[in-house]
């Protein structure tokens, strides 16, 4: 091919992301981030030290995780530095690995938030494998990739199997704490007024407890399918109710929908919003958080999550996908709502307000 010179093909080992995501697992499982992050601020640790902290039998193990380790500083995720260091009478020069802003949200250690519980899930053998069916989405009709390699949807997948379970709902609830704290902080006055709320799909009650604890003037209600509610603890101000939003919903002034409507495709969007329309009051509104993909798509951080989370939501479930905020409007149209009032808060996320009356 004239003026190819194989730079493109040799850039096709950066496409390979699945190699970073493959590492950054290991790392994680490996403990590494909470290693360097536990012998002190600014710490710069060699694979020697750090395997010195891990069970292993491996005689060769630092030589190893070095390979690992130095894969991960070409995406930021670790840095990588030298210094001097003694071989017997001879000095050589070791590498040493520290934390960047992008591993320090992978900490688990003494914190109270972390990216980790996210992207374990994301990296379960479940969900890799249900990228392996992402083409036949296009080959074939009403093809949802996690049922055609597992045979039931992810929901159905997650009441069977109580780890996985449990790592997605760690995942929804760090989730929850992250981005709760950016709307409190963005959605100015929004809860003032209110009430009452319901977290509708609130799993154990992470978000409505937070509300609940900065509005003490709130009367919190969860609401999850009972497996999920099974593992919601008691807590003061929060009534947990067990049931299936596809059904009926209990009557609220303010219903939060965050991150559900996501997982569903129209129809049973316009299922849900309708339960959520019978459940209000006249002056009644249902809040939704979720991002919304860019009309123009930019090589910017917004345009980038709405449209990986719209992947992944293509991936696990059946007929979900991220929306325009036009597609929102449509939504709250088709389900009886008079109007819509939106409230960008960061990296992509909004606040959609669906009102009942105008």
């Amino acid at each position: 091919m004239e003026g190819f010179d194989g730079s493109e093909y040799l850039s096709g080992w950066g496409l390979s992301m699945i190699a970073v995501q493959m590492a950054l697992k290991a790392a994680m499982e490996l403990n590494v981030f909470n290693i360097i992050a536990n012998a002190g601020p600014n710490a710069q640790l060699s694979c020697v030290e750090i395997v010195s902290k891990i069970p292993t039998t491996n005689p060769n193990a630092a030589v190893a995780l070095d390979r690992i380790l130095r894969t991960l500083t070409f995406n930021s995720i670790l840095t990588a530095s030298l210094r001097p260091c003694k071989d017997g009478t001879t000095i050589k020069q070791e590498r040493t690995y520290g934390l960047t802003p992008k591993s320090c949200s992978l900490v688990t250690d003494n914190v109270e938030v972390s990216s980790t519980p996210t992207v374990n899930f994301c990296t379960e053998r479940v969900v890799v494998e249900s990228f392996y069916m992402l083409k036949y989405a296009v080959l074939e009709a009403d093809c949802h990739p996690f049922h055609k390699a597992h045979g039931v949807n992810v929901f159905e997948y997650l009441s069977k199997d109580p780890r996985l379970s449990r790592e997605f709902n760690e995942a929804m609830t760090m989730n929850s704490k992250i981005v709760l704290d950016m709307v409190l902080k963005a959605y100015r006055g929004g809860f003032e007024e209110t009430k009452e709320i319901m977290d509708v799909g609130g799993s154990i009650g992470t978000s409505v407890v937070k509300l609940v604890s900065v509005y003490p003037h709130i009367r919190g209600i969860n609401f999850d399918l009972p497996h999920v509610i099974a593992d919601a603890p008691e807590q003061p101000g929060v009534t947990h109710v067990a049931g299936d939003m596809f059904e009926s919903l209990p009557n609220a002034e303010t219903i939060l929908l965050k991150f559900v409507l996501h997982d569903w495709g129209d129809d049973g969007c316009k299922k849900v919003l309708r339960n959520c329309w019978k459940a209000l009051p006249e002056n009644g509104k249902v809040i939704v958080v979720e991002y919304a993909i860019p009309q123009v798509l930019g090589n910017d951080p917004p345009s980038l999550n709405a449209t990986v989370a719209d992947l992944y939501m293509m991936i696990l479930n059946t007929g979900g996908k991220e929306r325009t905020l036009a597609e929102f409007e449509h939504l709250a149209k088709a389900a009886g709502f008079a109007q819509t009032k939106v409230f960008p808060i960061a990296h992509g996320i909004h606040v959609i307000e669906f009102l009942k009356s105008c």
